[in-house]
């Protein structure tokens, strides 16, 4: 539209001082001014696609909004028989006609809508794209004041060029909102587009799509491989909404998910098209002569019934993995229902709520010394019972907690809890060695754990070796640096360290041999797989090499006399599990130790 509106404006400047017939003239001015004045209100519509306000332009409001420019092609198209838009005298002169100021009139009520929507709507752009639209205007109504008194001053189309380069340098990044390896809109692009949507009261209807085996995939083919089928994948959605425009938008969010932003004009055909998709899906992808396939999981989520924030869209769709692969299209309103989509959606007011008003709780599980025939040791749980919600699982709050940075305050809370405890004279006549605590990776993250550490036990006078501090193999993988840092510090003083969850998938023989663990705790898989040769000879040279360190063993979710005699068998120190006792709180536990241990 622009490069035509240029070349009529070009070409109608030459001709009015050539001798070329008046009907050539006339069509090149009409084309002109047609296109021209129709650049104000396509403005108005990228602005309202821009903020997703495009929804709204329905029924009188659409008719409303297409008279002003529907009065200016009528009377420019009519003007070669009326002349009430423009003219040529006497002396073959260009002359406005009675009706020009029509144009101007059509701008400005146009002009009106873009204010509008930039003052109501613009901030949910960002503060860049704001503060870019926000400027062009003043630019722009200059330059429409200025050739209205001066026709001579030919600044319009110089005003709506910058315009337009303004807009595709700082509102259009292509770089900012493109997925380089499909093609498509970005994570950052879906976010903030549905963001707009939810703030200005677009509904919205999604298929959410999640290739579970993605990471076995790229094991298989590589990272060229799985780009490779992440692009025929891109294609088949795109030749599904090719002929019929079912969807508007298509999102690549990594790590082999999409997000499907249906055209609201189309939200009847949603299911039909998450059907259509899965069936798709099940298609194999040939690669390097390998046929493979791709498992998915295909859900709809409607906007704002099902999923009211972008947080919670993020955390859902993260969440349906492989547990909810069943082949069939999936509802968000059937896989989160009642307390448990409600719980996700406010799980961080729920963990604030209970820091402030100590609804958390610390329990403990004994644990065995096979050698010494007592239970020597115990390891601190945290446990929350929402005033609502009731229990809610670690495995649930720990997440959100390590997210939000609310983890330090509850690491702090166990610690203080259990030196507390530990520097109690009932603590003492228990006869327990030391407590285990559990340190999350964000808290090994930090450069100054260790001051933390020191002053609490410091704060209740708690012997340090009474204290085992209890790492996971995500933690030392994820934060080896700062954790050797701080181990290196405790240690000094006379703390002990333990490395849970070993055998889940991040062991590493570098990490056990150069780390000063003290106990090395076999994680529950150990213990869950059925026996055959080839597991027995896996599990007996994994305790060798952990004795031949010099660690102790401690062996997790043991829950009958058979296990347990199996890892004593192999020589395991420690045992932890339901066999003897779940969590208990610390009443509880202190009974138990007391009858048990007599």
């Amino acid at each position: 539209m622009a490069e035509i509106t240029v070349i009529a404006d070009i070409l109608s400047v030459r001709l009015d001082t050539r001798q070329v017939p008046e009907a050539i003239k006339q069509l090149v001015h009409i084309v002109y001014l047609v296109t021209h004045n129709m650049a104000t209100p396509l403005y108005v519509i990228y602005l309202m696609i821009l903020t997703d306000t495009d929804y709204r332009l329905k029924g009188r409001t659409k008719v409303l909004f297409i008279i002003p420019m529907a009065v200016v092609i009528t009377i420019a198209l009519s003007n070669p028989f009326t002349h009430w838009l423009f003219y040529f005298d006497e002396t073959k002169g260009y002359t406005r006609g009675i009706l020009f100021p029509v144009l101007y009139v059509s701008v400005v009520i146009y002009m009106i809508h873009i204010i509008r929507l930039t003052v109501i709507y613009g901030r949910s752009l960002g503060l860049k794209s704001f503060i870019a639209i926000s400027s062009l205007m003043p630019f722009m109504v200059a330059a429409v004041v200025i050739q209205f008194f001066r026709s001579d001053f030919l600044l319009e189309m110089f005003a709506n060029s910058m315009s337009l380069l303004m807009l595709s340098m700082l509102v259009n990044r292509p770089e900012d909102i493109i997925d380089t390896d499909t093609g498509l809109g970005n994570k950052k692009a879906c976010m903030e587009g549905i963001k707009r949507c939810l703030e200005n009261g677009k509904p919205l209807e999604l298929i959410l799509i999640n290739i579970t085996n993605y990471s076995f995939l790229e094991g298989i083919v590589g990272y060229d491989g799985v780009t490779t089928i992440l692009r025929r994948i891109t294609n088949r959605f795109e030749s599904t909404n090719h002929s019929n425009k079912y969807f508007s938008e298509l999102y690549y969010m990594g790590d082999g998910k999409f997000v499907l932003e249906m055209d609201y004009r189309k939200f009847s055909k949603t299911t039909h098209i998450a059907h259509f998709i899965n069936d798709v899906l099940k298609t194999p992808i040939t690669i390097n002569g390998m046929e493979l396939g791709i498992d998915a999981v295909v859900c709809i989520a409607r906007c704002p019934e099902d999923i009211d924030a972008v947080d919670s869209l993020i955390a859902f769709q993260n969440d349906l993995g492989s547990s909810y692969f069943t082949g069939e299209v999936l509802f968000a309103s059937e896989v989160y229902v009642g307390n448990h989509y409600d719980l996700m959606r406010q799980i961080d007011s729920i963990i604030e709520n209970a820091l402030n008003k100590h609804l958390f709780e610390v329990y403990y599980q004994p644990i065995y010394s096979i050698h010494e025939d007592r239970f020597n040791s115990a390891e601190a749980l945290i446990r929350l019972h929402d005033e609502h919600f009731g229990y809610i699982s670690p495995e649930f709050f720990i997440p959100a907690a390590e997210k939000s940075g609310a983890i330090h305050r509850i690491g702090a809370f166990v610690l203080e809890e259990v030196c507390a405890f530990t520097g109690s004279p009932e603590f003492r006549d228990l006869g327990v060695d030391y407590i285990e605590v559990n340190l999350s990776a964000t808290q090994c993250m930090r450069s100054d754990l260790y001051k933390e550490i020191l002053g609490i036990l410091r704060k209740y006078n708690v012997e340090h070796h009474r204290i085992n501090l209890e790492i996971t193999e995500t933690a030392a993988a994820s934060s080896q640096d700062s954790l050797v840092e701080n181990m290196r510090k405790l240690e000094s003083r006379g703390l002990t360290f333990s490395l849970d969850d070993y055998g889940t998938g991040y062991s590493n023989m570098d990490r056990v041999s150069n780390m000063n663990f003290e106990i090395i705790k076999l994680d529950k898989s150990f213990v869950n797989v059925q026996r055959n040769l080839r597991r027995d000879i896996v599990l007996d040279n994994t305790v060798n090499m952990i004795k031949d360190l010099g660690m102790k063993i401690v062996v997790e979710g043991v829950e009958n006399a058979e296990i347990l005699q199996r890892f004593a068998d192999l020589g395991c120190d420690y045992i932890q599990g339901f066999f003897f006792s779940k969590p208990l709180p610390k009443q509880e536990f202190i009974k138990y130790i007391k009858t048990h241990n007599r």
